[in-house]
């Protein structure tokens, strides 16, 4: 299975202003996640044109009925993976992992999987976030962290006004694998 991951969108209006590469990086994918700041539910209808899409609410996201946002976290399972998705993980900040392209995670101290099995409900193997804009892939106590960046505004790595990123899960017999695309 092939998922593709994105944030931080920031779009207006209709929700067809994001940059043409959004879409092309997406073909193919399976399901579409979105961790939230999509700010116009129009976004999900747009990403909708390439496969299906859920999503978690982010700071200035409109609410809306039905299964497609969810509220501030939800655990989606898929080829028998939970992946737990949340616009801001917001954690204190003890003990810092950094990833081998410099972006850095904090971690609190203690437990990590008890602390996510709590946020989400139920443990995950698999965490997807946003809010920063900076894109990260990092494993820490046996779990896999996804960043994807924003495509719109990206983070301090990128010029001002270029495409920024979004990200790519694939599941494979349980194995998950992610990588990062950058949309310039």
């Amino acid at each position: 299975m092939k998922i593709g991951i994105i944030s931080d969108t920031h779009s207006a209006g209709s929700g067809r202003d994001l940059p043409d590469p959004v879409l092309a990086a997406l073909q193919g994918v399976d399901l579409i996640l979105h961790c939230g700041d999509l700010e116009c539910l129009g976004v999900l209808d747009y990403l909708e044109t390439v496969a299906p899409v859920l999503a978690v609410r982010g700071y200035e996201d409109p609410m809306e009925p039905g299964d497609r946002l969810a509220s501030t976290t939800r655990v989606v399972h898929a080829e028998g993976v939970s992946i737990g998705m949340v616009h801001d993980i917001q954690w204190p900040t003890t003990g810092i992992t950094t990833s081998p392209d410099g972006a850095a995670l904090v971690f609190p101290a203690g437990d990590v999987n008890q602390l996510l099995a709590k946020k989400f409900g139920q443990p995950v193997e698999v965490v997807l976030f946003g809010d920063t804009h900076e894109e990260l892939i990092c494993h820490y106590g046996g779990t896999l962290f996804v960043n994807p960046g924003s495509p719109t505004y990206p983070g301090r790595r990128h010029r001002p006004g270029s495409p920024g990123t979004l990200g790519i899960l694939e599941i494979q017999d349980r194995a998950v694998y992610a990588r990062l695309i950058d949309l310039l």
